[in-house]
Order: structure tokens, then sequence, then C-alpha cells
């Protein structure tokens, strides 16, 4: 096959398909280029999610007519000069091609005027093609619009998501934009009707309050650490305000948002590793202020990934100011109670950091994609298999109604575990996995059968979300509705909620709803009938739960409830509900026989 020498066209097409690849991008390299223009209000402007127009707004100090003519010229920047700036790099926007890029797979506008000229310029360009400047009278700053986007490319048009998807990730990276640059006003707008504003402030929490919540801000503790030639700024969950999910975990390097290197994400969960539960997360934001010759930003070309050169270095002060404050946080007592004896609460005077070493029995476990009817299925080590519930639950004869009538609860321990005897086997059963496996067959039988049975709230429960959750939530309404959930949108960014399925009991509905919706935008490409039942599983968690007192009668209950269901052995997440050891276990651990 001859080798061909491209055409012009052709090379800039497929370099503006490596910046840009949907609306979100356009709008990221737009707003950061205004950022490094010093503007202290940036306002973006959609319709149809950006597919239609996007239109970038902002009070820097602006192009004057040479600079414009320049500025979409590939590799044209006024970032660097020459390759050793590359290590010295302190703006946000460097490599020269975004507007390039965008002008190629758009029809393209810009209007920028600077501080001491008397009138700015306007510049138009059809699809990097026919270019046009003409004077233009305007404020100080910059205006961008770009509309049709992928006009002259159908193929990558082809491959955007749905408006609601595209629009939620151009407000996602604003808001996460927005977190790093608190000096900042920024607005969005939406077919005309504001859909994000948070203004300019001095703090970095009340930034973080008007994006991200003021309930999750208000329980933020704060760690500054000042070393050398590197500075952290921490705001983060303490072991009472952990997460359902990552979603709340951000990492600013010099004002740029950035994904955390893995390195740094082992050590914020080596950190919290006895002061967070394994099925829950930190809430975490770190503000990192470096000399741009210890970090490489140049290594991806969307500038998400970076690297420390001393990595080291950074991990050993995180992990060092986040291992302190939270041991300074962990409760010294644990309390221990039985349903039928009162013991003394038991005072540990140390803090293990790695508890495989002192206990008989592990406390990891490895997740793998299950099979069947959970997310997850936990494998034990081998050794311990002949332990654990995988013969009982393979019995074939075995009798569950039998089983049920016969055993004897001899009460709970550490608010979490079920002990009961029954025959020559001791059962210890975790109330809330068995609790969770209960209401989730029974919320399955109650939506299969159309009979969703409801309790109306006397005062409902109102609460409102950051404008990207807002969305996704909006787009999930009418799935939370047919599984007896009933909300509707009240206004701004809130919902109400005045009815749910009776099943749950006493619960805080709308909380649950909120970890559920973040649960779903972790994976917002799953298949609806996956997203329902993601929905009633994460429901069926706000179960009877660990630390909660269970009284003989209700244990009963509960383990009665258990072996009526299809699969007692797990809960709907996989994790198992019982444990059994047997008596010649005990006999032969204790040297009876």
């Amino acid at each position: 096959m001859p080798i061909n020498i491209l055409s012009q066209e052709t090379i800039n097409r497929i370099a503006a398909g490596e910046v840009v690849e949907r609306p979100l991008n356009v709008v990221k390299e737009l707003v950061e280029n205004s950022l490094d223009a010093n503007a202290s209000s940036i306002t973006v402007e959609i319709e149809k999610s950006g597919k239609k127009l996007i239109r970038v707004s902002d009070n820097g100090f602006g192009m004057d007519k040479k600079d414009l003519e320049l500025s979409i010229l590939r590799h044209s920047t006024s970032k660097i000069k020459n390759f050793d700036d590359l290590s010295h790099v302190s703006s946000l926007g460097f490599r020269g091609e975004a507007l390039a890029s965008i002008a190629n797979v758009s029809n393209f506008k810009m209007k920028t005027k600077t501080r001491i000229e008397d009138f700015g310029w306007k510049l138009s360009i059809y699809g990097n093609k026919d270019i046009e400047i003409v004077p233009w009278s305007g404020a100080e700053g910059t205006i961008i619009e770009v509309k049709n986007l992928f006009f002259n490319t159908p193929a990558r048009q082809k491959f955007l998501k749905s408006n609601y998807i595209e629009r939620s990730k151009i407000i996602s990276s604003i808001e996460e934009i927005s977190l790093a640059n608190q000096e900042t006003t920024f607005k969005i707008f939406s077919e005309n009707k504001s859909i994000f504003s948070t203004l300019k402030t001095d703090k970095k929490k009340e930034r973080i309050s008007d994006v991200l919540g003021e309930n999750f801000a208000r329980n933020l503790r704060n760690i500054k650490v000042e070393h050398s030639r590197i500075s952290l700024d921490i705001y983060f969950t303490g072991r009472n305000d952990s997460l359902s999910s990552r979603k709340y975990q951000y990492l600013f390097v010099n004002s740029r948002s950035v994904n955390y290197p893995k390195c740094l994400t082992h050590c914020i969960y080596k950190a919290y590793k006895s002061s967070t539960l394994f099925d829950r997360h930190p809430g975490i934001l770190i503000y990192i202020i470096i000399a741009p010759s210890e970090i490489d930003v140049n290594i991806h070309p969307t500038k998400r990934e970076i690297k420390f050169a001393d990595e080291n270095g950074v991990y050993n002060l995180l992990f060092r100011a986040l291992k302190n404050d939270l041991i300074l946080h962990i409760p010294s007592q644990i309390p221990i109670n039985l349903l039928h004896n009162n013991m003394s609460n038991y005072n540990f005077k140390n803090v293990v950091e790695n508890y495989d070493e002192i206990l008989p029995y592990p406390t990891t476990f490895i997740k793998e994609k299950a099979k069947s009817n959970c997310d997850y299925e936990y494998n034990f080590p081998k050794q311990y298999i002949n332990n654990s519930t995988s013969d009982f639950a393979k019995q074939k004869e075995f009798d569950h109604e039998g089983f049920c009538s016969n055993i004897r609860i001899l009460g709970q321990v550490f608010w979490t575990y079920i002990i009961v005897e029954n025959y020559n086997y001791l059962y210890i059963f975790d109330q809330h996995a068995a609790a969770e496996r209960v209401k989730y067959e029974l919320y399955l039988l109650e939506l299969n059968n159309q009979i969703i049975k409801v309790q109306d709230l006397l005062i409902p429960e109102i609460f409102s979300l950051p404008k990207s959750t807002f969305e996704l939530l909006k787009a999930n309404i009418n799935i939370f509705n047919e599984i007896g959930i009933n909300i509707e949108e009240f206004g701004g960014n809130s919902f109400r909620i005045s009815a749910y399925p009776a099943l749950l009991g006493c619960v805080s509905i709308k909380e649950i709803v909120k970890t559920i919706i973040s649960d779903i935008e972790e994976d917002k490409n799953i298949e609806i009938y996956q997203r329902k039942d993601k929905i009633i599983r994460s429901a069926c968690h706000a179960s009877i739960k660990a630390g909660d007192k269970i009284l003989s009668i209700e244990a009963k209950k509960l383990l009665n409830d258990l072996f009526k269901c299809e699969y007692p052995f797990t809960c709907p997440h996989g994790r198992p509900t019982v444990y059994r050891i047997s008596l010649k276990e005990l006999e032969k651990f204790f040297k009876r026989k």
C-alpha cells in the first residue's frame, strides 16, 4: 500500500479531534483561557448542551488586533516561548492548539478589547476558512462564540451523548474549575436560563459550600501544611461523615483541577484505614501550591494527569497530616452490648493501624464481579473457606423452616451481630446484611406484583442538589416514581418527596435519594433496568444498621424472614449474611478432642 502525504486540512481536523471531543472540551479550554487572562467574572452560555452554541464571555485583559490574528494559528501561544519554558508553566493553557482546533470544527467568532484601546476587534471564521477581522465596539475582555460544533465532522457528532449528559458534563467541569478559583465569579446559562452561579469570594470553604452544598461543607475539617517549596490546604470529612461514593474527592495543583495520581489515592485510603468503613469513602479536597519546576503537567493532551518530581515527599506530607488529625478524632471507647448480659465498655488505649496482624481472621476481602444477583461477590482466602457459610449455603437438603423453629438466640454482640445456637453449630448473623436482603426481595416482590405500598409524608421532604447532580436526578425522576419514591421538581435546584415505600420504615428518604443519585452518577451509562435495580438496592441499604440495638423477638423474626428469601446467604451487594462454626471446630481449638 503506497504512503500518502496528508493534506493540511486533514492534518488540522485530526489535530482538532485530539483536543475537541465534545462540547465540554470547548467550554473547558475557553474558560481556562479566560482565567489565564485574569478574568474576575466568566459567563458560559450554551444551547442544545453546546452542540448548537457555546458562548464564553469574560472581563479579562483582552487582545489587540495582532494577537487576535495570531491566536487562531496552530501552536501560537502567549504562555511559553521555547521548550525550556515547559518546565516552568504556571498558566492553565499553554499548547496553543485550542482556538485553532475549535475553529476547525465550528463556526467561530471572537470579540475582544484591551483596556488601553478605544475600540476592539471581531474575528469571524467558518471552518477555518474565510477569516474576517473588523472593528468592534464593546467592553474590555473577550467573548468567544462557537456555533454548530462538528458541522463538518459528522462522525464525531454521532458519538455525542444525549443533551442532558453533555450538559451535565459541562456543569460538572465548571463546578470543578470554580472550586479551584474562588476569586472568580462563574455563571452558566442554558437556553437563556440560569443553571449555575457562584460569586467570587476570598474563602475556599464558602466556595465549597456554594458548589457542593452547605451540608457537606459544614462538616469539613481543614489542615494547612507548609513545607519548603510546597503547601497543602486540605478540606476533608471525618469518620462520622464518610460518603457512599468517591464523588467529592478533588485535587487542585496550582489552581488546575487534575486526577488523583494512584499514589495519593492510596495515601488517602491508608490514612483513613481505621477511620472509615470498607464501603464508605472520605470527602476530600486538596489544594496544592508547588513550584512549577517540581511538577510535569504535559503528560496528557487534556492536562488531567500530573507528575510530581518528589512523589514520596508529597505522599508523606499528606499522609502525616491526615493521619495525625484522624487519630485525634477516633473515639477511645467501643461499646459492646449483649441482650441478656450487661458488659462494661472496652477501652482501647492504642490505635492499631493494621488490624490484619492481630485478628485471627482476615478483615480484607477481594471484590470481583458477581455472576448473578449482586454487584460483587466476596472471595475469602482458601484457608478460611471451611469455616465460612459456603458448605452451609450449598446444602440442598437444608430445612429453613426447621432451622428457624429450633434455634436458640444467645444475644447480640457489638450491636452488629446476632449469635445463634442450633444443634452442633454456632451461627453469627450480620444483622444489617440480613435485613438488607429481606427488604430487597420484598421490594422486588411488591414491584413485580405492582402493589408497592407507600406511606405519605405528613410534611414532604425538600432538598436541593448541585446543578450537575440536579440534571441527573431530573433525567431519572420517572424511575424513582415507578418504584414508589414520589419525587417532583420544586423550583430552582430543589426537589420535593411526598411519599416512599412503606417497607423502608422510618428513614430520611431525601438522604437515601441523594446517596442513590451519587451512586448513579459514577456510572451514567448503565441500562435502565440496571439503574432501577441499583436504586432499589441502595434504598434497602437503609435497613437495620450495624450499631442498632435489636431485641430477641426482633432477631427471631428477622431470621425467619431471611430464610424465606431466594438468596438468604448474601446481602443484595454480595456480602455474606451468616458465618458458621461447628462444635467440633471449637472442641479442636480448645483441645477437648
